[in-house]
């Protein structure tokens, strides 16, 4: 069976300088150590049929972009084939923003359709929960999304089918990578 999947990630913990904005954080040390852990739970826990690679929406606040840079040096050749897109609309999206990105981004996700979303809370956890059937995987997801939280929603659909229907896929996987 074709799967399509969207994979959630949240971003590192980030750091909290004074005079610097909230989209213009960086990483703390924690959340420097993180981000590759994530990387190498993406490598290790998600396959790519042949010909085959993400399609990558990654907010473009700084903790998101470097949360984005250091999984991917955690990452195949395969994976860094993946073309990687930095969208400002995704930093304070709500739901159903981040669900129209998504629904914008399918058609150029190559098949079986993978996308990749690098973003914040609360809209993420938001989304899993409106994207994923009501069990006990989504829940756990969803009942705190923390920093470098990773969700795996997978669907037997085509991408875009899936992601016009409320609960169109399963928490096939959740983690919390720590560095």
């Amino acid at each position: 069976m074709t799967v399509a999947r969207v994979i959630v990630v949240r971003h590192a913990k980030s750091d909290y300088p004074g005079g610097v904005s909230d989209h213009d954080r960086p990483l703390n040390d924690r959340g420097r150590r993180d981000a590759p852990a994530a990387g190498r739970w993406l490598e290790e826990n998600v396959v790519w049929p042949d010909g085959a690679a993400p399609l990558v929406l990654v907010s473009s606040a700084h903790r998101a972009q470097l949360t984005w840079s250091l999984a991917r040096e955690a990452l195949s050749d395969r994976w860094r084939e993946a073309a990687v897109r930095d969208d400002p609309r995704i930093y304070e999206a709500d739901v159903s923003a981040l669900r129209a990105l998504l629904v914008e981004a399918a058609p150029d996700a190559t098949p079986p359709a993978t996308i990749l979303l690098v973003g914040h809370n609360p809209g993420l956890a938001g989304l899993i929960d409106e994207l994923a059937l009501s069990e006990p995987a989504t829940w756990e997801a969803t009942a705190k999304f923390p920093t470098s939280a990773i969700a795996v929603l997978a669907s037997g659909l085509p991408l875009e089918q899936a992601l016009a229907h409320d609960h169109g896929f399963r928490v096939s996987a959740f983690a919390v990578p720590r560095g």
